[in-house]
């Protein structure tokens, strides 16, 4: 199981709130996409996602991942695999909202590098 929550990654200003935008359909088709990737790697017995949008504050829960496999090395290694997709694949559009402005960000370079471990 992993619990992601909302972070405040940027030194300065303070973040104030974290705005996701989707569009249902397409990001629950995403969804569904990264969860049979996952399958055909492990032996999962069951597999939930639950993603939040909306307006969000800091240390608010944001994802939730719950894998089962009869080993846990599957599982493990299948809620980490589905945590790096969604940070860079699941189509959600983030604005930080900070005391100065507002800005819409992209995925973090740090995400890209954790989901190259599993391609190639």
């Amino acid at each position: 199981m992993f619990v992601g929550r909302v972070r405040d990654l940027n030194p300065q200003p303070e973040l104030i709130a974290l705005e996701l935008e989707h569009y249902p359909k397409m990001t629950e088709k995403a969804l569904n996409a990264i969860v049979l990737k996952a399958r055909a790697r492990w032996d999962l017995g069951a597999v939930t996602v639950i993603h939040r949008v909306g307006p969000m504050q800091p240390a608010e829960q944001i994802v939730l991942v719950l894998t089962a496999s009869a080993h846990r090395d599957s599982a493990y290694m299948a809620n980490a695999y589905i945590m790096d997709y969604l940070k860079t694949e699941a189509p959600f559009w983030k604005k930080e909202v900070t005391t100065n402005h507002s800005i819409w960000v992209d995925a973090r370079e740090s995400d890209s590098t954790a989901k190259q471990r599993w391609e190639g």
